[in-house]
Parts: structure tokens; C-alpha cells; sequence
């Protein structure tokens, strides 16, 4: 199951971006501040479970990756345009500020196996599954009568026992 920290405030303003592209127009510039939220794919291959989220316009290093009793958290930041004076803004779509994103995954992975690459404003991170419990064979020793090779066939008691009663 995913932990993440919910913000009623972000959902209030995808739901305003949702109405407002339904609509085909916007109400005035959008601001600098309005939610940074990347989008994210998550998908499972058969060694890791693999996230894929859209971060254009990020370096490297604006981008914060931790892990901590399973949930694996991605965040950043991007600062606005300060060389350009408030009142100048024609038009301002492109978001900035502080993004949080957290997922949970198995308590039993190795951290130090998780890894992440950055391309082309993708992020990708990849979390290796934690290895498979594999049951453990625990041989049972006994007295004599357990090493003597001795059988006992149960099939043929029962039919011995079948056979004896009445018609």
C-alpha cells in the first residue's frame, strides 16, 4: 500500500485545472506558484518495481531521493525567474517551488540496491524486489525406531481393518 501525505489543496487546484481545460480557457495567468506535481508510471518487472516521473526543466541535483521503513520518498525543487520584476509577467505558466512525492514499498529491500538515473526530464528509479523467503528444510531426529528404516503402510492397514467388519 502507497503512504503519501495527502494535500487538500492540491486536489483543489487539479480539480480547478481539470474544470478549466474541460471548459478550453483559464481564468488569467496562472501563477508561479500554483502545484508542482511531476506525473508518475510505476510499473513491476521481474526484479524491480520501476518509477518513471516527468521532471522537465529539473537538474540532477534540484532532486532529493530517501528511503526510510519503507516508503521512498522523491522530492524537489525549482526556484522562480528572480531576474524578472513581478509587474513584467505577460504570461506565467511554467510552476515552480517544492514538490513531495511518496511511495511505499517492501520494509525488506535493500536500500543500497535502489538506483536512479535522469534523462531527458525523466526520472528513473528503480527498486530491486527483496528477496523471496525460501522455506527452510528442517530434518527431524529421533530415537531407534526412527533410523531403523522401519515403514509402516497405511494403505494396507486400512483395508486390512475394511475388510474385518460385517456385511
Amino acid at each position: 500500500m502507497a503512504v503519501s501525505r495527502w494535500d487538500p489543496w492540491a486536489e483543489l487546484a487539479a480539480m480547478q485545472r481539470d474544470v478549466q481545460e474541460l471548459f478550453g480557457r483559464t481564468s488569467g495567468p496562472r501563477r508561479a506558484t500554483a502545484t508542482l506535481v511531476p506525473p508518475m508510471d510505476a510499473y513491476r518487472t521481474e526484479d524491480a518495481t520501476v518509477l518513471h516521473l516527468e521532471v522537465p526543466g529539473f537538474a540532477p541535483d534540484q532532486i532529493d531521493i530517501s528511503y526510510h521503513r519503507g516508503v521512498l520518498t522523491i522530492s524537489g525543487e525549482r526556484a522562480t525567474a528572480s531576474d524578472v520584476h513581478e509587474d513584467a509577467w505577460i504570461r506565467r505558466e511554467r510552476t515552480s517551488g517544492r514538490f513531495t512525492r511518496s511511495v511505499g514499498v517492501s520494509p525488506d529491500i535493500d536500500p543500497s540496491k535502489i538506483a536512479a538515473s535522469f534523462d531527458n526530464g525523466v526520472l528513473e528509479v528503480r527498486i530491486p524486489h527483496a528477496p523471496a523467503e525460501q522455506p527452510t528444510r528442517i530434518p527431524v531426529s529421533g530415537g531407534e525406531t526412527a533410523s531403523s528404516g522401519r515403514t509402516v503402510d497405511v494403505t494396507a492397514s486400512s483395508s486390512t481393518a475394511g475388510g474385518n467388519g460385517s456385511s
